[in-house]
């Protein structure tokens, strides 16, 4: 694996204003090739993609820290469409159109809905981990160990080792920094976001994408099980669909070369 300074990643960040005025931090690698936006999963940030971004290097790396994640200001409400409504105000902001949007978990929710509003501009979708409705109850486990985060938040809380946990291994000092970003996060974000998972149902948006689309997911997904990944490709029947075995939720921290490899090749396709 290619080293990761991950001590200096919040020191390459930019920060844009946003026509409401908050804040928004992204990381903009600079690369001279076409342009993905990369958009992480709830309570992550840029940083997830910092293991992955190395063998991405020929393409030019959009990657925000979505509202009330990282270094970007939160706003009242943190649906998916609010999400989505900041990525493209972002977008607008840059100048600059991407050629696709890589997108995990929620970060794919927000791809989704955002590839759905750019029939004509984005060429291409790539969903790691993706769902169209992530269905967690309110008195499901994962609803009750989120709902029961309280201020401050430790990064020594039991939580992470629980929701940052993959079959395969993934860099220590990654996951470190990743908890300890996350534990930043209030427990009123926390909470704020998996209310609007409830009623959540990405079906309508998906039906309008006419892009091509690569559905990237784990077997081994505890979150995002095969039931997900069966909704997801009837609602995009055109879609690549890869399935990672002996993979969780996190694909792109335990094996990111594969991830990058199966990424730039259906990019590749996509040009052709």
């Amino acid at each position: 694996m290619q080293h990761i300074a991950q001590d200096s990643w919040n020191d390459r960040k930019s920060r844009i204003r946003l026509p409401d005025g908050r804040m928004s931090a992204f990381i903009d690698n600079g690369g001279a090739g076409p342009t993905l936006l990369l958009l992480h999963g709830y309570s992550d940030s840029s940083r997830s993609f910092s293991l992955i971004e190395p063998y991405l290097e020929d393409y030019r790396l959009i990657m925000p820290d979505l509202a009330g994640h990282g270094h970007s200001d939160a706003r009242t409400e943190l649906a998916v469409r609010d999400f989505a409504d900041d990525v493209e105000a972002l977008i607008a902001e840059l100048g600059t159109e991407p050629l696709a949007v890589v997108g995990h978990s929620l970060g794919a929710m927000t791809a989704i809905e955002l590839a759905s509003r750019r029939p004509r501009s984005l060429k291409a979708l790539v969903t790691v981990s993706g769902t169209l409705r992530p269905g967690f109850p309110a008195d499901g486990d994962i609803s009750r160990r989120i709902l029961a985060l309280s201020d401050p938040i430790e990064p020594s809380n039991p939580f992470f080792a629980f929701w940052h946990a993959s079959p395969q291994q993934v860099d220590r000092n990654f996951l470190t920094y990743l908890g300890r970003e996350a534990a930043t996060i209030p427990a009123s974000v926390w909470h704020e976001v998996l209310s609007g998972f409830h009623d959540l149902d990405l079906g309508e948006a998906a039906a309008e994408i006419a892009v091509p689309v690569l559905c990237l997911a784990g077997d081994k997904d505890e979150l995002f099980d095969a039931g997900h990944r069966r909704r997801l490709s009837a609602a995009l029947p055109a879609a690549r669909s890869i399935v990672m075995h002996g993979f969780g939720h996190n694909p792109h921290w335990e094996d990111p070369l594969r991830v990058a490899s199966n990424i730039i090749g259906f990019l590749r396709d996509v040009a052709q």
